[in-house]
């Protein structure tokens, strides 16, 4: 449920108060804002509560109505007035303008601090953003599974009861295959109306994607399908209030649904691809359900351990879904895939898992010239992908000191796991910040003492022994390493500390770029042209798109 002035107002703890304007309490507040500027306009988007001490509030009422009635025109959805610091009570050109203009205006007691508000309306925004975006996945997989069985008449049907309105498929010809919904029979004849203009305007110019139209009758929006031009149709939806982003969300979802259903034979590896990409997604979601059906569809049981892949650097992200789909399709095994922002990850059988992705790298060689590296996670059971994952993308960072790596997460000791996950300025950092004394004063030979010696643990014997040296020059040696370091090398802390030094050195010395920058991206969406992926640490909550339309 969206935050209301009222619902803010029955909040005990804040002790807002509506003095004015009631008429608009039911508006929803979108954010909240404190500005002193005796015009904020310019700087409001409309919908939000509007906090201000009325610092520089002219005393006039003919400037206080001119104040209000500009916020009115601007679409905030309420004016909140402090007073304890400036104004004891709220001014009467406010509270006269607020009722003339409907905008609820509220008084703010001294004890109530703005923040205490803002955190309130932040609070429950972003609660209700979620609770939509769980009830749009929730849609998405019910529009899913009524492809599955029963095809374009169950999408068409399902999205009319999601959307609270009427829907309509229509084939090229603007003829009605489906339609669903309470007022379909006068949807039908609006389309059909306005369908006719429409197609006029496509004659010998560029094909647009639909259009819009708003009259007494409520919204339409007609979608032309993206087919072939032997089954072009078009998906027509009428409600009664403009669309919102998580309903336009889900008739991409429906558009893709229909586009399998209506022409598989010449989609269906595009299509096969998608879905995949979306069942891997609904995996990643934290706390997801997903349909087994999906899951079945593609091979997979609910038992069978099964084990994440990246591979990185592998070029656009519908030439990577492309090769890996090709190079897996002929071993006939369970498979999900899903485009990343500079690489890909493949869910498959635990069983196969390394063998298959070298494979695959040697496929990416072939077709690009290079090696590219890749990570592979700890074998998990379905409802666990997410923290295969995880461990594929830190094993795949480690990887790429070494183009055609293939790391398992398993092989990672600590120190490789925390500084491979690194970007290159960080592990110059830690390299800089010990070594340097030694590398600028001490040379090759201290620094490979250095490392033989907190490789053995600090023992001196078989550290003398690895150096070819005697014990009493290699404790000369350690001596003046201590001092240029600054640090105790019988101390296990410090050997600690340098050890972690020479491991990110190492590493540095592996790679010339910086490959922090292949995760740089988080929680973000797939396009609907297969282009751009992003999949953040977490791949939970706001991340998933669902299925590219």
């Amino acid at each position: 449920m969206s935050i209301t002035v009222s619902r803010l107002c029955a909040d005990p703890t804040l002790g807002l108060t509506v003095v004015a304007g009631a008429a608009g309490a039911h508006r929803v507040i979108s954010w909240a804002h404190t500005s002193e500027l005796a015009d904020p306009t310019p700087w409001l988007e409309g919908g939000e509560l509007l906090m201000t001490l009325a610092l520089n509030l002219d005393l006039t009422a003919a400037s206080q109505y001119a104040y209000v009635e500009r916020l009115a025109g601007a679409g905030v959805a309420a004016l909140a007035v402090d007073t304890g610091m400036i104004h004891p009570v709220v001014p009467a050109g406010l509270l006269s303008a607020g009722d003339t203009f409907g905008l609820p205006v509220l008084a703010v007691p001294a004890a109530t601090p703005f923040l205490a508000i803002s955190r309130a309306v932040i609070s429950a925004v972003t609660a209700a953003q979620i609770r939509a975006f769980q009830q749009t996945s929730k849609d998405q997989e019910r529009l899913a599974s009524a492809a599955l069985l029963t095809g374009k008449s169950g999408v068409v049907e399902t999205l009319a009861k999601v959307l609270g309105g009427s829907v309509l498929l229509l084939d090229a010809k603007g003829r009605t295959l489906v339609s669903a919904g309470p007022d379909r029979v006068q949807l039908a004849t609006r389309v059909t109306n306005r369908l006719q203009a429409y197609a006029a305007r496509q004659a010998g110019s560029a094909r647009q994607a639909g259009f819009t139209h708003v009259d007494d009758d409520g919204h339409l929006v007609v979608h032309a399908l993206d087919a072939p031009a032997t089954s072009r149709g078009y998906l027509a939806l009428g409600t009664a209030d403009a669309l919102t982003s998580s309903e336009r969300l889900l008739i991409s979802h429906a558009i893709t649904l229909l586009s399998i259903v209506l022409d598989r034979p010449t989609q269906l590896r595009r299509t096969e691809t998608r879905l995949r990409r979306a069942v891997f997604r609904s995996l990643l979601r934290q706390g997801a359900d997903t349909d087994l059906a999906l899951v079945k569809f593609f091979g997979f049981t609910r038992t069978a351990p099964v084990a994440v892949s990246v591979i990185v650097e592998t070029g656009s992200p519908r030439f990577s879904e492309t090769l890996v789909v090709d190079g897996l399709d002929e071993h006939q095994l369970p498979f999900l895939t899903s485009a990343l922002a500079d690489g890909i990850a493949i869910l498959l059988p635990a069983d196969v898992i390394d063998e298959r992705t070298a494979e695959l790298q040697e496929l990416f060689y072939r077709a690009l010239g290079r090696r590219v590296s890749a990570g592979v996670g700890k074998p998990v059971d379905l409802t666990r992908a997410v923290e295969s994952l995880r461990q594929a993308r830190a094993a795949a960072r480690v990887g790429m000191t070494e183009p055609g790596r293939k790391v398992g997460f398993a092989e990672l000791d600590v120190f490789e796991l925390l500084l491979g996950t690194q970007p290159r300025d960080t592990l110059e950092a830690i390299a800089s910040a010990v070594l340097h004394p030694l590398e600028t004063l001490g040379g090759a030979e201290l620094l490979r003492t250095t490392a033989e010696f907190l490789l053995r643990n600090g023992h001196w014997e078989s550290t003398a022994a690895a150096l070819g040296v005697h014990r009493h020059t290699l404790r000369n040696r350690i001596d003046r390493i201590s001092t240029l370091l600054g640090r105790d090398l019988s101390s296990a802390p410090a050997r600690a500390e340098v050890w972690m030094a020479l491991k990110a050195r190492e590493l540095l010395s592996m790679s010339g770029q910086d490959s922090s920058q292949w995760f740089g991206l988080d929680e973000g969406d797939l396009s609907e042209t297969g282009e751009v992926d992003q999949l953040g640490p977490e791949t939970g909550t706001s991340g998933w798109s669902g299925w590219a339309g």
